[in-house]
């Protein structure tokens, strides 16, 4: 999905909102939002909401303009309190909000911003690389989430390569297990990288997906990505 640059964002009366901090509090880092998709958030027309930062640096990455917490020089992110007011304003047109990234995980901001909008009545997707439990469990046992989304990147031996950086396995282990205990609609991923994923890691990559939970392999394409040889 092309992330939409920050235009366009305003109150519910309609009017422009500019970006200021809110008195006593952090705001989630917004880089990109999409006010509509028929294909992210399955059986629904959703909202795609893209925080900024990532703890990955995955070598086939198609949001690398998200990798780092701050936006490039002359690029403003977006106002979260502007975008809450711009869903409520089509709570009628939208069945749910997909967080998406980057890494949504990072930011403490995510939690209580998944009640905002549960509280617009949306339902919430969030899209994860698994790598904070802990952030996962919290979400669950809020009931702040309708649907989580994982990708699995690879076999564990072969995490570190295909994250790019160093990855606890134990923490991805423990994000499926979560995810497929949580009685939520789920669902884990994998960007088979010809280049990089052999027919055996792959196979090894769904023995880690519990029985019952849904896996999908989808193949890479490339586009622009972290590694500029692609």
């Amino acid at each position: 999905m092309t992330i939409a640059s920050n235009q366009g964002i305003n109150d519910a009366g309609g009017h422009r909102v500019p970006q200021n901090g809110v008195p006593g509090g952090r705001l989630l880092p917004i880089g990109g939002f999409h006010p509509a998709s028929f294909n992210d958030f399955p059986g629904r027309v959703a909202a795609v909401i893209f925080t900024r930062g990532c703890n990955f640096r995955c070598p086939w990455c198609h949001n690398v303009e998200l990798i780092e917490p701050a936006g490039p020089a002359g690029l403003s992110d977006y106002d979260p309190e502007a975008v809450i007011a711009r869903l409520a304003a089509r709570k009628g047109k939208l069945g749910g909000v997909v967080i998406s990234g980057g890494e949504p995980t990072l930011h403490p901001e995510l939690l209580p911003f998944c009640r905002q909008l549960r509280e617009l009545g949306l339902a919430v997707k969030v899209d994860s690389n698994g790598s904070r439990p802990e952030v996962l469990e919290r979400l669950i046992n809020a009931g702040a989430v309708d649907y989580l989304a994982m990708d699995i990147k690879a076999p564990l031996a072969k995490y570190d390569r295909l994250a790019g950086v160093k990855v606890d396995p134990e923490a991805i282990r423990k994000s499926i297990a979560l995810i497929a205990a949580a009685g939520i609609d789920h669902q884990f991923r994998t960007t088979a990288v010809d280049s990089l994923l052999t027919a055996a890691d792959l196979e090894q990559i769904r023995r880690l997906v519990p029985d019952g939970s849904p896996h999908k392999i989808q193949q890479f394409r490339p586009r622009r990505s972290a590694n500029k040889e692609d």
